[in-house]
């Protein structure tokens, strides 16, 4: 598929998986951010019950590579230039949403003692928690990337049909293990999900216009 595109389509192409990185780097620097007053805990009864499962850890860490390079490079090869355009596009589109949120609305998760007691706790620990700041989860990063890339996988399940299901649901894992990692509260998916449908659709409908006449 790459070597049929034009050379505009290449420097699309290009600008969008730069414009991918630009967007994580946006998150980068919210987390990172110090604030004059102390950010918003927005914890629920149910956020109280749901325990550590470190073994999460797993799917948690493999978010950026699969969401960022993956998923549109899969899109790109079996769905096409609109497909792919609509998946990069919709990353980044959804990132500068969270953003705004971030910049206007701060939220923290305070961490949880983890005993150590496996590789996955010393994992979260000192990857995750070690260069993950508990700042500005509402709505979920990992969650709105996740959903985007759900929605481009399930378009490409008649001619992928095995790569679209399992990598389909190594992003469903990646839901849950938001919380159950204690990076996020129960609301921040509810946000994050949210913002990865309105994104994902807002470009699917700007860049591939489909019709929607009644027939």
């Amino acid at each position: 598929m790459a070597d049929l595109l034009t050379n505009r389509q290449k420097i699309s192409v290009w600008a969008i998986f730069f414009g991918i990185i630009f967007a994580f780097f946006t998150y980068e620097l919210f987390n990172k951010a110090t604030y004059s007053y102390a950010p918003l805990i927005m914890k629920g009864w149910l956020d109280e019950k749901i325990p550590v499962v470190s073994i999460f850890v797993i799917p948690y860490v493999s978010f950026h590579l699969l969401a960022a390079i993956v998923v549109p490079l899969l899109s790109l090869k079996i769905g096409g230039y609109k497909a792919f355009l609509v998946n990069g596009s919709a990353i980044i589109l959804g990132q500068l949403c969270l953003d705004v949120a971030y910049a206007f609305f701060q939220t923290q998760v305070p961490r949880t003692p983890v005993p150590g007691n496996s590789p996955f706790d010393w994992v979260l620990v000192h990857v995750v928690y070690g260069n993950d700041q508990p700042l500005n989860g509402f709505p979920s990063n990992h969650v709105t990337w996740s959903v985007v890339s759900i929605l481009a996988l399930w378009r490409l399940r008649h001619r992928a049909p095995k790569t679209s299901y399992i990598l389909g649901f190594w992003f469903v894992l990646i839901v849950p293990a938001t919380v159950f990692l204690h990076q996020h509260f129960l609301i921040d998916i509810y946000g994050g999900i949210f913002v990865g449908f309105t994104a994902y659709w807002g470009c699917m409908f700007l860049i591939e216009k489909p019709s929607l006449r009644i027939s």
